[in-house]
């Protein structure tokens, strides 16, 4: 029965002579080491070897750790990580062999197990570069007089195979400058006190687990090339290796106009449009659980990966592109994209899929999906019960027999209750019970009082008029005698202003005038914000004053929002005003 893991410190020569042979698998990116990194490896090789000779402590070095898909007494092994290691150090071998022709035949064992021609056998190399990249690697690297041939080589290239010479050409450089005997010692060096640590298991998800565990540091394996293995690997397997390639390039296109980060999130949102609950376990057990096409691996890129990532690049760029109301839905895209969770998109991208040719209806569902979403942010509603919420809305935009009329999207009508709980909350102290989603909401009001068609610019912090610590002596405390009032009025809409730069601190306690000429004049300019300069234009900060334009910002964002209810004289107001 297969082990489900193995760790063990293997000597170089017990890797490199036949108990392993390594496959880089496509999912892997291409060999990326530069000459910094070949350099220290051969430094470092070069130190330990010379402090070994001289008797120094522990003459064992340690390389590292590799982490393979591996089954039991079968020598290949699939790289999970590992990748630049190994492959930089077959690259020195083969630079051993050519700087050290007496010892040719004895490092040609650690790049390749020579076939036997009469008998029909071929070579079997200790490792397999990546499928684009290896036969360049076997020519170039593997094979006698390869190196010599890519270090001499003015051919153009790219990527890896420009990464291979660049650090071939190092290596060599290096090797033939130290002397026969220290060159002869690095060899055996290498071979016989250099070791390993070879974690092996014969599953790919507990395989990425471990290098999660190990690469705290940032990773170059994702969940999303775990799934990119098993699907290529099925399209390979059920429709040949030419759909197979085929699939990869669609695959590394799509992953290449999203960028990888959004690639990632892409898979997050597929897996929760299917699955409607929070994530309990890994993106790819869960991926493969809940996503029915996932069997169906040509479906899967087709009518799955391929039209949401469409549909996801200009939602989160908020970009879409129509006739009609463009402008209008990528407003709302927006101010949904500066919201800091990201649950809404899973219902998002199923509509917009659905009905991305129905640019009134975008229209109104955006509109509302802003309206639901800035709800849930401003009233502070957890994680669980959001989306709970999403997913809901998610089944109801599902059917086919859904037409797309928003009117019939319950989930996002507010209720009378849910709309007074929205308005209590703009109402109240947003700094400091919203710190999330406090600029948001100032900058959306910014967006709201502003004349039509003039850009907004984006904040850089948000200034407190009536100061947090006013001192003593000064204009705010006759204005503010009650310290209770003074408290209410100082982190709610209209107290806070955004600002162009950075707040200083040792200017937000001036006095209001010289405030006003040191935060919301700027130099030699106005504020190019409509909060701020409202401020500028009043001769005092009262509560009488801060109760109307309360009054007044709150009802913008009323009328935004449409959270008037039919009962309501007027919008709620804190007791203190």
């Amino acid at each position: 029965m297969a082990k489900t893991l193995e760790a063990h410190d293997k000597l170089i020569r017990e890797i490199f002579e036949g108990s392993y042979q390594f496959e880089i698998p496509d999912y892997q990116r291409p060999y990326a080491w530069t000459t910094e990194q070949a350099g220290e490896l051969f430094d470092d090789l070069v130190s330990a070897m010379q402090e070994a000779r001289l008797g120094g402590a522990g003459s064992q070095y340690f390389l590292g750790s590799i982490v393979l898909i591996k089954n039991d007494r079968e020598p290949k092994s699939s790289v999970v990580d590992g990748q630049q290691r190994l492959s930089t150090l077959t690259m020195l071998f083969a630079v051993l062999r050519e700087a050290m022709p007496h010892a040719a035949d004895d490092i040609t064992d650690f790049l390749y197990k020579k076939g036997k021609i009469s008998l029909g056998e071929k070579n079997e190399y200790r490792l397999i570069a990546r499928e684009e990249d290896a036969d360049f690697f076997r020519a170039n690297v593997q094979e006698p007089g390869g190196i010599a041939q890519l270090v001499a080589s003015t051919a153009k290239l790219d990527d890896s195979r420009l990464r291979f010479r660049e650090n071939a050409a190092l290596l060599l450089e290096r090797a033939k400058a130290l002397p026969a005997a220290d060159l002869d010692a690095l060899w055996k060096f290498l071979a016989n006190d250099c070791s390993l640590v070879v974690i092996s298991t014969p599953d790919l998800e507990a395989a990425y687990r471990i290098f999660s565990v190990l690469n705290n540091r940032g990773l170059d394996l994702a969940p999303i090339d775990i799934i990119k293995a098993e699907v290529l690997g099925l399209i390979r397997t059920t429709a040949g290796e030419p759909k197979s390639r085929a699939y990869a390039k669609e695959w590394s296109r799509i992953e290449n106009s999203l960028g990888r980060e959004g690639f990632g999130d892409l898979f997050v949102h597929i897996r929760t449009i299917y699955a409607k609950q929070k994530q309990r376990a890994t993106l790819v057990k869960e991926f493969q659980e809940h996503v029915a096409e996932y069997k169906k691996p040509i479906d899967l890129v087709d009518k799955v990966i391929k039209p949401y990532a469409e549909v996801w690049d200009f939602v989160h760029d908020a970009d879409f592109e129509a006739t009609e109301l463009a402008e209008t839905i990528n407003e709302h895209l927006s101010w949904l994209n500066r919201v800091d969770f990201k649950d809404w998109v899973p219902p998002a991208l199923v509509y917009f899929k659905r009905f991305r040719q129905q640019p009134k209806r975008l229209a109104e569902f955006f509109q509302s999906l802003e309206r639901l979403t800035y709800f849930l942010l401003v009233t502070r509603v957890g994680i669980n019960e959001r989306i709970e919420t999403y997913a809901a809305l998610t089944k109801e935009i599902e059917p086919d027999a859904f037409d797309g009329d928003v009117a019939a999207l319950k989930t996002l009508a507010l209720t009378d209750k849910q709309k007074r709980e929205f308005v209590v909350a703009l109402d109240g102290d947003i700094y400091r019970n919203l710190p999330k989603a406090r600029m948001a909401l100032v900058l959306r009001l910014e967006s709201l009082v502003r004349a039509p068609g003039v850009q907004l610019q984006n904040a850089m912090s948000l200034e407190h008029v009536l100061p947090q610590t006013p001192p003593d002596g000064s204009d705010w405390l006759q204005w503010f005698p009650d310290e209770d009032e003074r408290d209410a009025w100082t982190h709610r809409l209209a107290n806070l202003v955004p600002l162009d730069r950075n707040k200083n601190s040792a200017a937000s306690n001036y006095d209001f005038a010289k405030k006003k000429d040191v935060y919301f004049k700027g130099k030699g300019k106005a504020s190019p914000f409509v909060l701020t300069q409202e401020v500028r234009s009043k001769g005092q900060w009262t509560p009488k004053l801060l109760t109307e334009r309360q009054k007044r910002l709150v009802g913008v964002l009323n009328q935004h929002w449409n959270l008037a209810v039919a009962s309501d004289d007027k919008v709620p107001q804190m007791a203190a005003d």
